[in-house]
């Protein structure tokens, strides 16, 4: 009897240290992998690169793949670490899936928060100053060559980049220049003896607009070569007796429903703002057609003389020259809403680009 209830304590004994040591290995040696992210920032400036990194990863099967999603459009990354660019303003899931070799997951994401980011042009200093919306510095550029004028940011080869126009002393020139270091890596003849603005078209046909001031002519260019697709002057619009393309102080566009997008258009002699509407050409015979939609808008004069002006969350932005300010504007009205960007460097500010 002694030696049965011997047997049976040491029994239990073991039943009990295996369940001890069974619960203890899930505890500490789970066998599903663990997704690790390290990422290098997780808020800035649009545009915001970041180096991400998995290879913190684990898993007791040992991890076969990785794939990071990156919450925008683009493909998924299958490598455990690199870098990748936020080229729109917004908040973001990072995300990571590893998969181990017995083919189970582990998942991890992380928020990245990115703001927007002004980008203007300053005549004098032949310099580019990417601001915040409060108008503190971010970064500057010099630009190789003089007298910057109009700025926007375009879609070329796969990636975003400034595009500026230049009047260079009369040797025109448009640049185009690599946001996250102000490397110019192309440079074009400019249309017209005058640059001024410059604006993206991001709906097919895709075209980089530009208003000069001396030819008064609206040029559509090919973003990739800058070469002229096709330009617009004063006789090609309908407008009555009102002065148009006499004196350009800002241009902009706009997607639109059914069409290529809106142009927007401010004139400095009538204080107008004109919406455009871009009619892609229908077959291989026609071209790009321009139409003014409505009754133009009457723009305060009380930020007039004007460079420049951008769309920004359904409100006209423009530089006021005088007050060395941008200024929000309803465009229904007209009217400044009080909202001002203000305090940024330079002396003669030309070009406005909102990147969001």
């Amino acid at each position: 009897m002694r030696w049965n209830r011997l047997l049976q304590l040491a029994l239990l004994v073991t039943l009990v240290a295996s369940i001890g040591c069974l619960l203890a290995g899930c505890f500490l040696f789970p066998g599903g992998p663990k997704a690790v992210i390290e990422v290098s920032v997780t808020e800035g400036f649009v545009p915001l690169r970041i180096e991400f990194d998995g290879s913190g990863s684990t898993a007791t099967a040992g991890i076969s793949s990785y794939s990071w999603g990156f919450g925008t459009d683009d493909p998924n990354s299958h490598d455990a670490s690199g870098t990748y660019v936020y080229e729109h303003a917004g908040t973001f899931t990072l995300t990571l899936t590893v998969r181990a070799e017995d083919g189970s997951t582990g998942t991890a994401s992380v928020t990245i928060t990115v703001a927007p980011a002004v980008w203007i042009s300053d005549k004098n200093q032949g310099r580019i100053y990417k601001l915040d919306m409060q108008g503190n510095e971010l970064e500057s550029f010099d630009l190789p060559v003089s007298e910057p004028s109009g700025v926007t940011i375009a879609e070329a080869e796969g990636r975003d980049w400034l595009f500026v126009a230049c009047f260079n002393g009369g040797n025109q020139r448009i640049l185009r220049v690599d946001p996250t270091n102000g490397d110019v890596s192309q440079t074009y003849d400019a249309p017209g003896q005058t640059p001024l603005n410059l604006t993206f078209g991001a709906a097919e046909p895709k075209r980089i607009w530009h208003v000069d001031g001396l030819s008064r002519k609206l040029y559509g260019i090919n973003r990739l070569d800058c070469q002229i697709y096709g330009s617009f002057g004063t006789t090609y619009f309908q407008v009555g007796t009102d002065p148009f393309l006499w004196t350009p102080q800002g241009l902009d566009w706009t997607p639109a429903p059914n069409a290529a997008g809106y142009l927007w258009y401010l004139e400095g002699q009538t204080k107008f703002l004109y919406k455009i509407k871009i009619i892609p050409r229908y077959d291989i015979m026609s071209g790009t057609q321009l139409d003014i939609i409505g009754d133009p808008v009457q723009i305060s004069a009380t930020v007039f003389p004007v460079s420049a002006i951008d769309f920004y969350e359904d409100y006209l932005w423009v530089v006021n020259v005088n007050d060395h300010a941008i200024v929000q504007i309803d465009p229904s009205t007209g009217i400044p809403t009080g909202e001002e960007i203000t305090g940024f460097p330079g002396a003669s500010t030309a070009g406005l680009e909102i990147q969001h």
